[in-house]
């Protein structure tokens, strides 16, 4: 619930009407749609903003935006001082979240259990309910509960009641967190608001990048007091939050340039360092799996040899050629590497995808 709370708070307008955290939460679920694709290994949420008050002029945009509330929540835990916590961080490390979260691991047990009392500038929201953002990854590393890898390009967001190939854990909506829970929804109208790109009323003003800052585009809004309500929205709070973050403006070109395939070999050749050893041994073997679909053009990128085992070669590609052993098929956006074992003459593909999570290779003998 501290996320939803937060986002609340950051994408509306302040309501001196709701005056109890009853009336806060209600609020909440009206606005967002919870769809939940657990297991008893992983807790996983998706927020929907299914209505919301604003709207982003990209992913690449709200990614930004999502960032920035992260090191705003960060702050609030460093900077805050009371009987359990005082600690000086240098301001040099503010600007990196994953620095700020290794230097709050040692208090992240005060953090949750002794500053419950100490409030933040959001409403309902404790020191210690930031604390439990920060959680225990597989690998028993902390890290952040928001998984900010999905406002890229390399991403797709899973639609309603779908499942990913091989689980069985569909995206359903919450029952721990009901969406609109007085009124009833088809599956059809689920379907609907979880779209994140449909919007049925597109009389809504727009936040996008301005330079270094966000602003909101109100030119949709008539209506004068409405207009005064949403420049009350804490667009320059997040501002603060943005300037030390390290990022590029997506491209409002919405045309793509495509890579013509006489000029593959060009790239190839400006990439490659053709002083690795076996390199032209397997290159023309690499060359001809990147190429062999008409619709999947590939090339090498770039070529390197293992740094622990001095038997692999790791061929980067680039192009369209993005082939996944575990999905079976292409990716949209995302990379792959061929690996080949020199010793023993096999190669394996890896997606480079983070939902594909390709710990476990397979090895196919090289004919």
């Amino acid at each position: 619930m501290c996320c939803l709370k937060v986002l609340y708070y950051f994408l509306n307008a302040p309501d001196d009407t709701i005056n109890t955290v009853e009336s806060y939460i209600e609020n909440i679920l009206k606005q967002f749609l919870v769809l939940e694709a657990s297991t008893t290994e992983k807790i996983s949420y998706h927020f929907i903003n299914a209505n919301p008050s604003i709207l982003f002029e990209s992913i690449s945009s709200l990614g930004i935006f999502i960032k920035a509330i992260i090191r705003f929540l960060l702050l609030a835990i460093v900077q805050h001082k009371c009987a359990m916590f005082n600690m000086d961080i240098p301001i040099e490390q503010f600007n990196n979240a994953s620095n700020l979260t290794i230097q709050l691991v040692p208090f992240i047990h005060t953090l949750r259990n002794h500053c419950r009392q100490c409030n933040t500038s959001i409403p309902y929201v404790s020191i210690a309910d930031i604390a439990y953002l920060l959680v225990q990854n597989r690998g028993n590393e902390w890290t952040l509960a928001i998984d900010t890898n999905v406002y890229s390009n390399n991403q797709q967001f899973r639609l309603f009641n779908c499942v990913k190939y091989g689980k069985n854990n569909p995206l359903v909506p919450s029952t721990t967190f009901p969406f609109h829970y007085q009124l009833e929804y088809s599956s059809h109208n689920l379907l609907k608001k979880s779209l994140i790109t449909y919007m049925e009323d597109d009389h809504i003003p727009k936040v996008y990048l301005n330079g270094d800052k966000f602003d909101i585009n109100l030119s949709s809004i008539s209506n004068r007091i409405a207009t005064f309500s949403y420049n009350l929205i804490n667009i320059n709070l997040i501002n603060q939050h943005i300037k030390p973050l390290t990022f590029s403006k997506p491209s409002t070109n919405a045309s793509k340039s495509h890579t013509p395939q006489n000029l593959i070999h060009l790239n190839k050749i400006n990439h490659l360092n053709s002083s690795v050893k076996d390199i032209q041994l397997f290159l023309n073997f690499v060359e001809n799996i990147v190429t062999f679909e008409p619709s999947y053009q590939g090339y090498v990128h770039t070529c390197v040899r293992g740094i622990y085992n001095k038997d692999l070669l790791f061929f980067n590609i680039a192009g369209n050629y993005r082939y996944c052993p575990k999905k079976k098929g292409h990716h949209k956006r995302n990379t792959v590497a061929i690996m080949i074992n020199t010793k023993n003459y096999t190669y394996s593909i890896r997606c480079k995808d983070i939902e594909c999570n390709n710990a476990i290779l397979s090895w196919k003998k090289i004919n």
